[in-house]
């Protein structure tokens, strides 16, 4: 006897899972982005007298060590953090996208140098790299970008080479291309729309990655200078007071969590469209 198909169950759910993942992370940026614009509380101004205060009904989630206020803090932090992401992903897509599908329709030797590249890419060690990296320079949002980006574009370049592949095929194209058009018109009016939807699922799926890839620089202390913190510069200055005051590393940790969690629903969902 046949049992429920469960792929027919997960694609059924997929939308609901979806609009989820959209509603949480639409809540989240919305907190980072509002939060720190109508708090009372200046998220990077310190004041001792109330350092460590418990949560009250002036402060939701207490103070931290320096006596600013934890969730304005924890809002600011996130919206610091949402901006290096979405720079560094708008980055590489646009820079894998490109080559990707330069490569495609090019094929010949500029696709065996974007396989070559992207193998070698996949190949090393990339977030140690970075680390690397970033330990030798200063810390900033150049740095970030430098240590990032390199290892960064590789998946785009790979969906969008093969995509282009697929489409560049197609009687549609190769018309345009026996009239004359030129490989620029072919990618940006012709090749482009075809592609958009796969690159676009493979870079919301970057930019979790490219948010915990960051994260995790600041938390070493490779990330962005004080004052300017993110979520992993939080939980790093949390670490000396996890155990008097673990919610001043939970609020951040959290936060990072469940936005990786409502990114990874978006993605799913694409994918089973």
């Amino acid at each position: 006897m046949n049992g429920p198909d469960p792929t027919r169950r997960l694609r059924s759910a997929s939308p609901g899972t979806g609009r989820a993942g959209i509603a949480i992370l639409a809540a989240i940026v919305a907190f980072c982005g509002l939060a720190p614009l109508l708090s009372p509380h200046d998220p990077y101004l310190p004041d001792p007298a109330l350092a460590l205060l418990p949560p009250s009904t002036r402060h939701w989630l207490g103070t931290d060590q320096l006596g600013r206020d934890l969730l304005t803090r924890t809002a600011a932090a996130g919206a610091v953090s949402f901006v290096t992401a979405f720079a560094i992903t708008a980055i590489t897509t646009a820079l894998g996208t490109l080559a990707g599908a330069a490569a495609g329709l090019a094929g010949g030797l500029p696709e065996r140098l974007l396989r070559h590249a992207a193998t070698v890419a996949l190949a090393l060690p990339g977030l140690t790299l970075a680390l690397a990296l970033a330990g030798v320079l200063p810390p900033g949002p150049g740095t970030m970008v430098a240590a990032l980006v390199p290892f960064g574009w590789v998946n785009c370049g790979l969906v969008a080479h093969t995509a282009t592949r697929r489409v560049a095929t197609s009687d549609f194209v190769l018309a345009t291309r026996a009239l004359g058009a030129s490989p620029s018109y072919l990618l940006r009016r012709t090749i482009g729309p075809h592609i958009a939807g796969p690159v676009l699922t493979v870079a919301t799926a970057d930019l979790a990655r490219t948010l915990i890839a960051a994260t995790s620089l600041s938390f070493l202390g490779l990330g962005l200078p004080p004052p300017v913190t993110d979520w992993g510069g939080m939980v790093t200055d949390a670490v000396p007071l996890l155990i008097a005051a673990p919610r001043l590393a939970i609020a951040p940790a959290l936060a990072l969590a469940l936005t990786g969690v409502a990114i990874t629903l978006v993605v799913d969902a694409r994918r089973l469209r």
